[in-house]
Parts: structure tokens; C-alpha cells; sequence
């Protein structure tokens, strides 16, 4: 029995065990989530508390028939007792009214007006408008104002910045054998970032305050790259080449010594490129040019600037002494007389010209003369080569390209015999040009530093196809008939004296030796329309 007892007892209170846990464990849970909802009531509440400021709820929360307080002003705007469409409208419109208003710029003295509306004026009119919804009787609130950023870099860059005024180099001039330097000035420069950060600025807080808005741009000074000690260091001669010309042809020779004076004083700075195509383009009338013998397609005809090749084939061969950096050179289709193959450098229209670049430190300046039937180019800059270093160059022919057959044009109104030449032949070459240098006279090093082809070009002539047999034969009948006519005349009448007719006279020969074309220009490359000038 007590066994029995002692099981009963120890069972009965295991249950009343497991009947506390779940009652505090419930107990728990309750307070738990009773405390999370307090929690939660509480901020609740503290975030409905403004303050004084405007409650910035979504525009749902507020009521159709909610009002803004009497006295509210938004701005200039007269808010009180307005619902909220009323007010956004009042309030965009008051901003709209402002796009018209003006703003200035001064610029080192120059004025540089837009108006508010080009530059994006805008303005988060809704939060302005919920915030009103908060204040008291005659309160108010003050708009900031936003601009569009990209029209207001524009607007500085493209307007404001046009005033600026350049740093300037010193000058160098060439006059009477001696240098002259003319001295380097100060510019001046709108501080691009800072004027539109300006502009932003003050339209953000005063856009509403004044009929019109006015700031200065902020300016910075800007020395100049090169001084006048910068340019005394051009005096020594780093290379010097001529060619001669014929003055005889003045139309060939006007058109030399123009392009030599466009390029003459021409100053290349350190890693500055120069063209001898933007130097002395146009070829045309205005720019001083004559019409001058030059091939194209073949054949000679008239080109304004013909010659100028002359010109850049010259400096070409002073700056390779000067041993700048050859940028573009091209040779000229076929070869021509005043200098070796592959010393040329052709100019034809904007696929041919001679470029070079300043790899010295100092500045370059470039001095042409054309005269005398000489044309001399010569580079001036600052000497840093050893004294004992001397260089060469030599032309190659590596293959010669014979012309071929005369290209032959027949003319039926020339007689037969007749012939012109109107191109002569030209050989062809494959030549390679070769840099030498020396120390102390003895060679050191040899540098293939180009490669020329030259086009070979038969002999273009003209010969005549006219017949003269058709001529001579209508000639010969009709002395046939005059004399059968006198033969009769004499047996009818023998007092009659015979009369012997005169002879027709002998049909005009062609000339033994063809009349040849003068000296002519170099012909154009794949037959282009505008020719090299030789």
C-alpha cells in the first residue's frame, strides 16, 4: 500500500509542475507583446509631435476641405485660408513668374545677361506647400531655389568665358640679321567652377528679393607659357637648306614666294606640330596665288598655286638638319628636278603635306627668303648637339622604272605628219633616303629614315590623221579636164594660143620637228583633280 501511495503522489505533483511553467511562460508571452504595443503607441504619438513646424505627410493625409491657417505666406504668395490644390497652384505660378527675371555676369567689365528660366529655374513647390499646413496664424516661409547645372556650365563656358583674355607669349622677330623680342603679357581667365557655383548660390537665396540679379564672375590670372628668357634662347642655326628656282617663269616664282612669306617667322613651341597646309592654304586669288603650268589626270594644265611643292620640299630638307620629329611627309607621284628622290615632300590637297613637330625644349623659329632665284629655308633654336657631331643625308635608287610606249592621241583635223608632245617621258624610281651621322668626322651610324616610290610616265602625244590624197586628186581632174578643154580649143581654132594652166599649189607640210610643251608641273597622284605643284 505504501508503495502504491508513495507512486500516486509523486505523479500528482509532476502535473502541477508542468501546470505552473505553462502558466508563467503564458504569463511572459503577454507581457511581451502588452509591452511591444506600448512601445509602439509611444513613438506613434512622439512622431505626430511637429514642434511648430509643418507635419510633411503624404499628400493624402491631408483633407480636401483642410485650410492653411489665416495669414500664411509662402514666399509672396498669400497662402491663408487656401486648400492644398489652391496653394501648389499659386505657388508654381509665382515661380513661373520668376523665370523672366534677369541675371548678369560681370566679366573683366563686360556684361553677360540670361534670364532665370534658361538656366532650369525650379523649386520643390509641394514640400513648401505641406509645410505651410503646419504653421500658425501670419507665419511664414522662405523658398530656395534650384538651377539646372549642366545649362549653368554652359552658360559660363560658352558666354562668360568668351571675355577672357589670353596669357601672350613673348614674340620673336627676325630683322636687319639680329633677333628681336617683344615681351610676354599677363592674361586673364574666368574661374569657370567657381562662377557657376556662384550663380547657384545666389539664385538659391535671393532669386525672389530683387527685380534683377547681378554678380561678378570670379577671374584668375594666367602667366604666360614662355617668357622673353624663353625666347632668348632661339639664336643658333640647327638647319639651313636651299633650292634654286627659275625667275623666268614669274607666275611659278609669285606663287614661291608667297608661300615662302606665310611661313616665314612662324615660332613652333616645345611638342607643338606645325603643317605647311594650314600655313599656306587656300590656293586661291584671295590668298595671293597665280595660276601656274602643273599635270593632272595626265595632262598640263593651268592650277592656281602651282609651285608651292618647291616650297615644302625645301624646308623639309632644314628641318630634317634640324632634326625635329617628321610628323607626315608623302613624295610627289613622279620625281622632280630640284632635289634628289626621296628628299621631296609633296603638298596636294588634303591628302598630302609636311608635318613636323618641336621635340626640343625652346621654342623654333623658321625663317624663309625667296630670291634671286634661291629659295632658303633655315631653323633657329637653342644648339644642345655636341660640337663634334656633324650629320648627312644620301639619296638611294634601289630600282628604275622604265616608261614604256608613247601614249599616242590621233587628231583628224592635224594633217598626217603632224605631232605634239604634250607630256614628256618620266623614269620611275624606288629610292630610300638615309640619315648619317658622324663624330669627329668619322661615321658613325647610317638610318634609313624614308622610302619613295616614283610612278613612271610614257610620252603623251598628239599625232594628225588627216588624208590630203582625196584633195590632191580632185586637183589633178580638174587639170586633166582644163587641159582636154585647151587641147580642143586649139584643133577648132588654130589662131587660138594655148594657155597652160597655173598649177595648184602644194599642200602645207607638217612641221619636221614637234612643237613641245614648256616645262610643266608635277602631275596629280591616282589622276586627283587638284595636282601636286612640283
Amino acid at each position: 500500500m505504501s508503495t502504491e501511495y508513495s507512486y500516486r503522489r509523486r505523479s500528482k505533483e509532476r502535473k502541477l509542475r508542468r501546470r505552473r511553467r505553462l502558466i508563467i511562460i503564458s504569463a511572459c508571452a503577454v507581457f511581451l507583446i502588452a509591452l511591444i504595443i506600448i512601445i509602439c503607441v509611444v513613438r506613434a504619438g512622439m512622431g505626430s509631435k511637429n514642434n511648430g513646424n509643418a507635419d510633411i505627410t503624404a499628400v493624402d493625409e491631408i483633407e480636401d476641405d483642410e485650410k492653411i491657417a489665416d495669414g500664411v505666406f509662402i514666399q509672396a504668395v498669400a497662402a491663408g485660408g487656401k486648400n492644398y490644390t489652391e496653394t501648389v497652384q499659386a505657388v508654381s505660378d509665382y515661380v513661373e513668374s520668376l523665370s523672366s527675371k534677369e541675371l548678369t555676369v560681370d566679366v573683366n567689365g563686360n556684361k553677360v545677361s540670361t534670364t532665370l528660366g534658361k538656366l532650369g529655374l525650379s523649386c520643390d513647390t509641394e514640400k513648401y506647400v505641406k509645410e505651410a499646413f503646419g504653421l500658425n496664424e501670419n507665419e511664414s516661409i522662405s523658398l530656395t531655389f534650384d538651377l539646372d547645372s549642366e545649362k549653368v556650365d554652359k552658360f559660363v563656358r560658352n558666354k562668360c568665358a568668351d571675355f577672357n583674355i589670353k596669357a601672350k607669349n613673348a614674340g620673336l622677330k627676325r630683322k636687319n640679321g639680329e633677333f628681336v623680342i617683344t615681351k610676354s603679357k599677363n592674361g586673364k581667365q574666368v574661374d569657370e567652377e567657381g562662377t557657376a557655383s556662384l550663380i547657384m548660390s545666389t539664385v538659391s537665396t535671393s532669386a525672389a528679393d530683387a527685380y534683377s540679379l547681378s554678380i561678378s564672375a570670379l577671374i584668375k590670372d594666367v602667366t604666360p607659357e614662355y617668357t622673353s628668357d624663353d625666347m632668348a634662347k632661339c639664336k643658333d642655326v640647327l638647319g639651313k637648306f636651299s633650292t634654286t628656282f627659275n625667275e623666268g617663269e614669274t607666275q611659278r616664282s609669285h606663287n614661291l614666294r608667297n608661300a615662302v612669306g606665310f611661313i616665314d617667322g612662324s615660332i613652333v613651341y616645345p611638342g607643338d606640330t606645325f603643317s605647311v597646309a594650314d600655313t599656306i592654304y587656300p590656293l586661291s586669288e584671295d590668298n595671293g596665288y597665280e595660276e601656274a603650268p602643273s599635270y593632272a589626270d595626265g595632262e598640263v594644265v593651268e592650277s592656281l598655286g602651282g609651285g608651292v611643292c618647291q616650297v615644302s620640299t625645301t624646308l623639309y630638307n632644314a628641318v630634317l638638319r634640324a632634326e625635329l620629329s617628321i610628323v607626315e611627309r608623302s613624295p610627289h607621284s613622279m620625281v622632280v628636278t630640284y632635289v634628289e628622290p626621296s628628299m621631296d615632300a609633296a603638298i596636294a590637297g588634303d591628302y598630302k603635306d609636311l608635318k613636323f613637330s618641336n621635340n626640343t625644349d625652346t621654342p623654333i623659329y623658321i625663317q624663309g627668303v625667296a630670291t634671286g632665284g634661291v629659295i632658303t629655308f633655315t631653323v633657329y633654336g637653342n644648339e644642345t648637339r655636341p660640337s663634334n657631331r656633324s650629320i648627312s643625308f644620301k639619296s638611294e635608287k634601289v630600282e628604275t622604272i622604265q616608261p614604256g610606249k608613247d601614249i599616242v592621241t590621233e587628231d583628224k583635223n592635224q594633217p598626217e605628219g603632224y605631232e605634239k608632245v604634250t607630256q614628256q617621258a618620266h623614269v620611275g624610281y624606288v629610292a630610300n633616303l638615309y640619315k648619317i651621322i658622324y663624330e669627329n668626322g668619322v661615321e658613325q651610324s647610317r638610318e634609313k629614315i624614308n622610302y619613295s616610290k616614283y610612278n613612271a610616265e610614257p610620252r603623251h602625244v598628239i599625232v594628225g590623221t588627216k588624208k590630203e590624197e582625196s584633195d590632191k586628186k580632185n586637183k589633178d581632174k580638174n587639170k586633166d579636164k582644163n587641159k582636154d578643154k585647151n587641147q580642143t580649143e586649139k584643133n577648132n581654132n588654130t589662131d587660138t594660143k594655148a594657155v597652160t594652166p597655173t598649177d595648184p599649189p602644194q599642200a602645207t607640210e607638217a612641221p619636221q620637228t614637234p612643237t613641245e610643251a614648256p616645262a610643266q608641273e608635277e602631275p596629280a597622284q591616282d589622276g586627283a583633280a587638284e595636282g601636286e605643284a612640283q
